[in-house]
């Protein structure tokens, strides 16, 4: 099957985060560099209603658009496409989906079942915790070519960071499962002088990577993950990490030195993160994650895509 002319719609629900616009976007734009189109359709509002209130605005716009498929992003907006349209469905669940309430998990699981031509989850432990057994394991990818390596100094200084050592926190303070309370708590034990705690938040995207080059260590305190991109990112920068124990990235940081999962406990977070401070030099991570390169994942995605296209045995206008 030619895959170079497919029509594609991500449906996704913002809620006015920013990463999640970009997560969705970045490889929407991989997709597109391959020869397909891809078009957005972002479910806005809060709340549960807001994805019903959303299902004939989006049957119409899928009928406009004449998609060959429709990629839904999050679990709630893959409920909201299978009762919106009859497309060929991929839904790819994401971290948010990871510690659903056991209503909307079983609901989940009956929507994968019946309505959702193929399943996407983002981690191993994801996928023990679903119980959806036709699920495959395809993580978020990054884009490389924006984390390519940058001068210590340049970095610091289009950072704007002061002499001190930095350790980089990167998220939105105010989302509970992103547990900044407890980087805040972990901070206030830590022995070395001279060391900031550094909130990355509504920066720039072109700028963000400047944050990682500039800092030394990442730090993740989340109560729960998928496949964090924090952690790739940081990977991709060969910056030191301290995490603790969610989504894969046990996984992707397992074997690289300088790189740290700890329990949620603030005395052993400050612990590994004097540690991670004293190691004073770049991790070999990029080379461990490059295979999650995002045009690697929009090769992976485009193969789901045909075996969807196949088994629906759906012909696309002009093929014969």
């Amino acid at each position: 099957m030619d895959l170079d002319k497919l029509k594609i719609l991500f449906v996704y629900s913002s809620q006015d985060i920013q990463a999640r616009t970009h997560l969705v976007k970045t490889q929407g734009e991989s997709i597109v560099r391959t020869g397909c189109s891809v078009d957005y359709y972002d479910i806005t509002g809060v709340g549960y209603w807001s994805y019903f209130k959303h299902i004939p605005k989006l049957r119409k716009f899928i009928k406009s658009g004449n998609y060959d498929i429709v990629h839904a992003q999050f679990g709630y907006s893959g409920i909201t496409c299978a009762l919106a349209c009859s497309k060929p469905l991929v839904v790819s669940l994401m971290g948010s989906d990871y510690r659903l309430v056991k209503m909307v998990s079983r609901i989940t699981a009956y929507f994968a079942k019946l309505f959702w031509d193929f399943t996407i989850v983002k981690s191993q432990r994801m996928y023990n915790n679903l119980h959806i057994k036709s699920a495959q394991i395809i993580p978020n990818g990054i884009n490389f070519s924006r984390f390519k390596p940058i001068d210590r100094e340049i970095a610091r200084h289009q950072a704007g960071f002061s002499a001190s050592a930095h350790v980089l926190w990167v998220s939105d303070p105010q989302r509970k499962e992103k547990n900044f309370a407890l980087a805040r708590e972990a901070f206030s034990y830590i022995d070395a002088e001279d060391v900031e705690l550094t909130i990355v938040n509504n920066v720039e995207i072109d700028k963000v990577p400047s944050y990682y080059y500039a800092a030394d260590v990442l730090l993740l305190t989340s109560k729960w993950e998928g496949s964090p991109n924090v952690v790739k990112e940081a990977m991709a920068c060969s910056l030191p990490i301290v995490s603790t124990d969610v989504g894969d990235v046990a996984d992707i940081t397992r074997g690289v030195d300088g790189c740290f999962i700890v329990p949620s406990d603030p005395e052993e977070i400050a612990a590994a993160l004097d540690t991670a401070l004293q190691f004073g030099k770049r991790t070999n991570g990029r080379d461990k994650v490059i295979h999650m390169d995002v045009d690697c994942i929009s090769e992976r995605l485009l193969e789901v895509y045909k075996t969807v296209l196949e088994k629906k045995s759906i012909k696309r206008p002009g093929t014969n």
